[in-house]
């Protein structure tokens, strides 16, 4: 069963064509046709059939669509099913191989006979592909997809066309070359290189009239229909058919045409050449950018012998396929015209090697040499152009060069012509040319851009849309003028409407053709010129679908080693197809793509698969060796140990911070790859190791939330239980840090569930741990004790030391919250002994200051402040400044106990300066009030105020139903302090009910805490008769 879509869409069976019903029902079936073997949503089916207005039933008549077109194709072929139309819930897919399928077995044969170093079966694949044309594609068939499907594949066809008769002129095969190229330029008149190919393939034929004819045609089509001159190539040529006494040549002989006299011998070469003139293209008008690079290479070419080389003014433009370097070239070429008033002349190379003395020869013709063609060794040749340019200002634009040893002759030899280089390839070996690389245009430099192109009017009303616009382009011109070419040719079109079409990235590139412009064609020239192990690679990158990386990443996706896969990289490099940055590779989002295509269309899957788990499990190993240890205790999901020992990335590991802050971005990619590639172990391990080895110690909420939200949607798709239980915890962890507490509760709860079903005994202990964790900082404290006592049992017998000691320092929280204050010691002691003996010095920190705090709580200041500055210092020697920062207030609070508030301020006022750096909104709360306090206590209540108010606010947005009554009781001291007693007392009583309900010590303070401030008014639920109890606590300081 054959699918064709090059010409009108069929379906044959053997010999005979199948009915394939209305043209919205052939529409559904030409989508699945040339997306074959990818799904397709059925929202892309019915915008792709019905475009913007897709009538209410659209979804019920496209599954009638599909249910009839299942059916035919079954019937088609009932020996072996044939080709279905397959299901799944999110879209549908064609089943078949692209052998079946016209437009990518052309694609197909395309890259086959590119890959060929032997010429007859190069050409044979090529006929092959030209072969499968029969017209038009898809004719007939309605709609902008159908149309844009069209150009693409018209351009494709082109290509091929054009590469097959390069091909046969070489060989010399001139008759079949003018026919098929005779039926093409008809179609498609303004396609040049055709029109080129054509008119050397009559001329060698003897029909040099049809040839000139064939450009008076085409020359007056593209002044119609472009307003502009035909390119520099076809001018050439025509030139010198006008100059060329030789028609045809047969077996190296030079025959004339029929009845005309032999040719006289050639007159002697002299100075008296014919001035070429300005032989540039047009200039663009909406020419936008590059100020920087014209004002280098201005200053080069014609600036004092001081500010440029003094026999040597050339210009090297360099930088990747797309960014508008032959743009650039022509631009400054125009502004140049009066320094070189000799003549302006253009040759395009196309980036191909020309035979030795070519390039020399169409120089010379564009130069108005006469009698060129007579000079036959390449020294004759550059002698000749010498002696041409001597003692004259011409300006040579060379665009689009292979290599420097193409055109190092055709440096000048002496001061006077200038040369303007364009190439994709760094032709550093240029020794004293300016070199100047092009860069992708910024944001800004791209609007402006597309609102020359489609006018500032659209480009006002669409802000948002002409951003997004710019964004999926990447900074590309090629890119943008493509966009903009769109919508110029479109004045209905909103910007979001194309903006909506290139959103989905597997048609983002057949949205990138307009007017024979294609991106594809941009980056295939790189990609061309590659070696097999090389376009492996970039296939297997584009496969991953990261945009920047390291060399290990590229070793492991190949299974090689290091030294191979940065040597294969940096031919990437070369070839303009990834670019550098601070020592790692990026590959712009639209090379990517294409990229990714490849490895669709070439490389089989389960190798791709297998080479993005290799890539997981060897990134998880590095960050296992590089990863710091976290603040709390985590399930884990085992990396193989394969994977680490087979991880030889010394270099890598000596270097981990910068490692793990410059590698993130991949990470995240790889996490967020395999889980779509349903790599559900591999996918969860890697989110999992990261977020305890890196993102929870860095607080890198961002990247954290990424891959746990794919990681949790590829275990629950694959019922992995186990990984879906530690994702969960590693999520709830990720609700704690950004202050969501009560979905931290329900996550922890889900894990605990998971685990427990799982029978993971371990699990279940440390989601425990975290649920404690929760309750001894929000309440109800009695439900905690019991959890944190039952994981401290389970983790000290498995022997598991850092889960133990971090049950342990909760308990002691709770038991300090209950005034179980020795017990609280107690539980900080043990969890301290546990982080020390695992070198955990954070744990050990925090622990030191728990038993701070209870010590502080008790009255007893300087021993309180001993315990805070061990945990300081420690803390300190690590270089924690954020963690620091709560040691810090643990001692300014002491200070300001002892009486000392002035010390207090500058550890304050930096404290809270880290803590608004990391938008740690604990944190803030907490120095806020702890400020206030400070205030309290130099007697200055409304300044106090000043950060006790925000501190409330705060506590109580993140659900911190303490730490706001806290700063109640506080706010209450500053009211009392101000004389303002009714104030004072609806802050106490409002503390004191979150106090009472929370069974917190401070419901037993607060009546001290009020007579310390002078308040003895007699306020239901603060005050009743004055009891032994609250005499006892008058001296009692608050928490």
């Amino acid at each position: 069963m054959e699918f064709r879509i090059l010409g009108h869409l069929e379906v044959r069976v053997s010999d005979s064509a199948l009915k394939l019903g209305s043209a919205k029902q052939q529409t559904v079936l030409a989508v699945l046709a040339v997306e074959a073997d990818h799904f397709v949503t059925a929202d892309a089916l019915v915008d792709r059939v019905w475009g913007d207005a897709p009538p209410v039933e659209a979804r019920g008549v496209l599954h009638t669509y599909i249910a009839r077109l299942r059916k035919q194709l079954a019937e088609a072929q009932p020996t072996d099913g044939g080709p279905v139309i397959v299901r799944q819930s999110s879209g549908y897919r064609l089943d078949v191989t692209a052998e079946q399928v016209d437009a990518l077995l052309l694609r197909r044969l395309r890259a086959r006979a590119r890959e060929s170093s032997e010429p007859d079966a190069r050409q044979a694949l090529l006929r092959q592909a030209v072969d499968l044309w029969r017209g038009e594609p898809l004719a007939g068939l309605p709609g902008e997809w159908a149309a844009v499907v069209r150009e693409s594949l018209s351009q494709q066809y082109v290509g091929v066309l054009t590469e097959w008769a390069a091909g046969e002129l070489a060989r010399r095969h001139f008759g079949p070359v003018s026919d098929r190229l005779a039926a093409a330029v008809d179609k498609f008149p303004l396609a040049e290189p055709l029109v080129v190919l054509l008119m050397r393939a009559l001329q060698q034929s003897g029909r040099r009239a049809e040839a000139l004819s064939l450009y008076a045609r085409s020359r007056h089509r593209i002044a119609e229909e472009l307003g502009v001159e035909p390119s520099a190539e076809l001018r050439d040529l025509h030139q010198a058919m006008l100059r060329e006494p030789l028609v045809v040549e047969r077996d190296g002989r030079a025959l004339t045409p029929t009845g005309a006299p032999t040719p006289a011998p050639a007159p002697e070469d002299t100075q008296e050449d014919v001035s070429p003139g300005c032989h540039l293209p047009a200039d663009l008008s909406d020419f936008v950018g590059c100020e920087a690079e014209i004002r280098t290479a201005q200053k080069a070419l014609t600036g004092a012998p001081a500010n440029r080389a003094p026999h040597l003014p050339v210009v090297m433009f360099s930088g990747p396929g797309g960014l508008g370097k032959t743009a650039l070239s022509i631009h400054l070429a125009h502004q140049l015209r009066g320094h070189f008033p000799d003549g302006q002349i253009f040759v395009s190379l196309h980036g191909h090697r020309d035979a030795p003395g070519e390039l020399f020869g169409r120089v010379l013709r564009a130069l108005g040499v006469p009698n060129a063609h007579r000079l036959r060794t390449p020294a004759d040749k550059i002698a000749r152009y010498r002696a041409a340019i001597s003692g004259r200002r011409y300006l040579i634009v060379l665009d689009d060069a292979p290599t420097a040893g193409e055109i190092r002759e055709l440096v000048p030899g002496s001061a006077g012509t200038a040369l303007v280089i364009s190439s994709r390839a760094r032709l550093t070996t240029l020794s004293g040319a300016c070199h100047v690389e092009v860069r992708f245009f910024t944001p800004e430099k791209s609007a402006e851009l597309l609102g020359r192109i489609i006018g500032p009017d659209r480009v006002a009303a669409e802000p948002e849309m002409v951003q997004s616009l710019v964004e999926l382009c990447g900074g590309m011109p090629l890119a943008l003028r493509i966009a903009g070419a769109r919508l110029a040719a479109r004045p209905h079109w909103p910007v979001s409407r194309l903006v909506g079409r290139m959103s989905d990235e597997r048609r983002r590139l057949d949205e990138m053709t307009a007017d024979g412009l294609a991106v594809r064609v941009s980056i295939a020239v790189g990609y061309a010129g590659l070696t097999e192990d090389a376009r492996r690679l970039f296939r297997l990158v584009g496969f991953l679908g990261v945009t920047t990386f390291g060399p290990w990443l590229a070793a492991a996706l190949l299974d090689s080693d290091h030294e191979e896969a940065e040597d294969l990289l940096e031919s990437l490099f070369d070839a303009r197809l990834v670019e550098v940055l601070d020592g790692r590779y990026r590959m712009h989002d639209l090379v990517r793509l294409y990229a990714q295509e490849l490895a669709v269309e070439e490389d089989d899957q389960v190798a791709g698969r297998e080479a993005v788990t290799r890539a997981v499990w060897t990134a998880a190993a590095i960050v296992l060796q590089v990863g710091q240890h976290t603040l709390f205790a985590a399930p884990r999901l085992p990396v193989p140990a394969t994977a680490a020992t087979d991880t030889p990335y010394a270099a890598v590991v000596d270097d981990s911070p910068t490692w793990l802050v410059t590698e993130g971005d991949s990470l995240v990619s790889l996490v967020e790859r395999a889980a779509a590639l349903g790599l559900d172990v591999a996918a969860c391990a890697l989110a999992d190791t990261l977020m305890r080895a890196s993102f929870a110690m860095r607080n890198e909420l961002h990247r954290w939330d990424r891959t746990h939200a794919a990681a949790l949607k590829a275990a629950q798709t694959a019922g992995n239980a186990g990984a879906e239980a530690v994702i969960q915890t590693g999520i709830a962890r990720l609700l704690c840090v950004q202050d969501r507490f009560d979905e931290a509760q329900r996550a922890f709860r889900t894990a605990i569930e998971l685990f427990e079903t799982a029978g993971d005994q371990r699990g279940a202990a440390i989601a425990c741990i975290g649920l404690g964790r929760i309750l001894s900082d929000f309440g109800p404290y009695p439900e905690a004790v019991p959890l944190l006592d039952q994981a401290l049992t389970v983790m000290e017998e498995a022997g598991e030391y850092a889960a133990a000691a971090e049950a342990a320092y909760s308990l002691g929280v709770v038991h300090r919250e209950l005034c179980r204050d020795e017990s609280a010691v107690r539980a900080f002691e043990q969890s301290g002994a546990g982080y020390r003996r695992i070198s955990h010095w954070r744990g050990e920190a925090m622990s030191l200051r728990g038993i701070g705090l209870v010590r502080r709580a008790q009255g007893a200041l300087s021993e309180a402040e001993d315990w805070f500055q061990r945990a300081h210092d420690m803390i300190g020697r690590h270089g924690d400044k954020h963690l620091q920062c709560y040691t810090a207030q643990s001692l300014a609070k002491v200070w300001i106990r002892m009486g000392r508030p002035e010390r207090a301020r500058t550890p304050l006022e930096q404290s809270l300066a880290v803590v608004r750096e990391r938008s740690d909104r604990f944190g803030i709360a907490l120095m806020h009030r702890t400020i206030g306090e400070m205030h309290l206590a130099a007697d200055q209540p409304g300044v106090a105020l000043q950060h006790l108010l925000p501190s409330r606010d705060l506590w109580l947005e993140i659900g911190h139903r303490l730490g706001a009554a806290r700063t109640m009781r506080d706010i209450g001291a500053a009211h009392a302090a101000a004389g303002d007693c009714a104030a004072a007392h609806d802050a106490w009583r409002n503390a004191l009910e979150t106090f009472t309900a929370f069974d917190a010590r401070e419901a037993s303070e607060l009546p001290g805490w009020r007579q310390q401030w002078g308040c003895t008014c007699d306020i239901f639920g603060v005050t009743g008769a004055a009891s032994e109890q609250e005499a006892a606590a008058a001296g009692t300081a608050p928490r």
